[in-house]
């Protein structure tokens, strides 16, 4: 699944937020429901699941990717392409942030844009259900449709720390946050089941969520409508990216990774592989998608023992040590057995070890310009997977390098990055998880 960057839209928000959750409302769900946040709990939940699920990268991944190879004839770089291209705007996230936070839609920031974004994304899902198989109409309708999602996503984080601010509850909604994405992410293996049927299924099956979060942030999710224009916004977010420009800490963390990124990747290449090498069927590969999620959730659980005895700096070495040398386990890659028990062992440890990445990002982020920093750190990321991809996808289809060649370029190219690491500023890296702060601007 494509690393979308975390919820920003409260790029510029704080004393502007007019909270939707009055005492009144409270009462009433405290008294039905036993659980005063249940209104915004069920947002929260709702939102990131759906807009987590209905990617192009989730529920759409394999059924895009057989309908462009097998039906449309594409090879790897155009299939990789494709894909990166379709979920381009969640490198733009704090673009729908700001607009949330500083236009507001019929007197709410987040009511309408929910309501508005939720319905566009299951119509444009259907849309991509039945727009003529060919390349450019379907990356164009994806695109666009992955744009109304971004608001989704945007906009529930939003009403996250709004609503959590409002009852002091903003733990109980992160993990909120962090269960609908793991049950999302079961949208991977479900549509490798579903790419055997017609695209018009898998999105038929991507938009019912989505048309439900319409109607529950229709008729259950309320705001006062008397939020306006605030242009002050605009001033603070270019503060605060002056602050993070600024910030060499920031740009220290972004280069290191988007250096592990960047390593010429064989995601596009691997389904190749398992389809014309090896004969793998879509079931079996849904199978596999299964196990690389619930391998992946158990390596993230062990990462909590490991920050609190190490430093940063020592994690960031073990994890891009540990990234090259369990990429080589896919030269044994030959068979169904060997495939599950490769897929399990490297998204495991793959899980455990890109933890310590998203750690340096949280901890270079300037302290002032948390929502812009991040967003500029995560973006930096994504770039990186954007030409990993694509890289690798064209070495494997131009150059005519074999899969298992191409696993050793990775893992060199990978292994490159641990000379950056010795420049990292020791106030970021070399400290444990109990004794770090946030990293301060430059």
């Amino acid at each position: 699944m494509t690393e979308s960057a975390n919820a920003i839209s409260i790029a510029a928000a704080g004393e502007h937020v007019t909270p939707p959750f009055d005492g009144k409302r409270r009462g009433r769900f405290s008294r039905i429901i036993g659980v005063p946040y249940f209104s915004v709990a069920l947002i929260v939940g709702c939102g990131i699941f759906v807009s987590t699920f209905g990617q192009t990268g989730v529920i759409g991944l394999y059924p895009m990717r057989f309908l462009l190879k097998d039906k449309l004839g594409e090879g790897p770089l155009r299939i990789a392409l494709f894909m990166q291209l379709a979920a381009m705007p969640w490198n733009l996230k704090i673009i729908a942030g700001i607009l949330s936070d500083a236009v507001p839609i019929f007197g709410t920031r987040r009511r309408h844009y929910l309501i508005f974004s939720s319905l566009a994304a299951g119509l444009l899902w259907l849309a991509v259900g039945i727009v003529p198989p060919r390349y450019i109409p379907m990356v164009i309708m994806a695109t666009v449709m992955n744009i109304a999602l971004v608001f989704v996503s945007t906009i529930t984080g939003g009403i996250l720390v709004e609503g959590g601010q409002t009852f002091g509850v903003t733990g109980k909604l992160s993990s909120v946050r962090v269960l609908a994405m793991n049950v999302a992410g079961l949208g991977v293996p479900l549509g490798a089941l579903l790419a055997t049927r017609a695209l018009g299924v898998s999105a038929m099956v991507a938009a019912i969520p989505l048309f439900l979060l319409f109607l529950i942030a229709l008729f259950l999710y309320k705001e006062k409508p008397t939020a306006k224009r605030d242009p002050k916004i605009w001033k603070s977010v270019l503060a605060q990216l002056k602050i993070a420009v600024g910030a060499k800490t920031l740009w220290f963390a972004a280069g290191l990774l988007f250096l592990v990124q960047f390593a010429p990747g064989f995601l596009t290449p691997l389904m190749f592989y398992q389809t014309d090498t090896l004969h793998f069927s879509e079931k079996f590969i849904g199978l596999l998608t299964f196990i690389d999620a619930i391998a992946g959730a158990a390596g993230a659980f062990f990462y909590v023992y490991f920050c609190r005895r190490l430093t940063l700096r020592q994690l960031l070495y073990g994890s891009i040590s540990l990234t090259a040398a369990l990429s080589l386990l896919y030269l044994g890659y030959n068979d169904k057995n060997s495939a599950m028990l490769i897929e399990a062992v490297y998204c495991f440890a793959l899980s455990l070890a890109q933890l310590p990445l998203y750690d340096l990002a949280a901890r270079a982020t300037p302290k002032g310009s948390e929502a812009v920093g991040y967003s500029v750190i995560i973006s930096v990321w994504n770039w990186g997977l954007f030409f990993s991809d694509l890289i690798g996808s064209g070495l494997y289809e131009k150059y005519h390098l074999t899969f298992k060649a191409l696993v050793w370029v990775n893992a060199g190219t990978t292994a490159l990055a641990l000379i950056a690491i010795p420049f990292l500023p020791s106030l970021l890296v070399d400290h444990k998880e109990a004794e770090a702060g946030t990293a301060a601007a430059a």
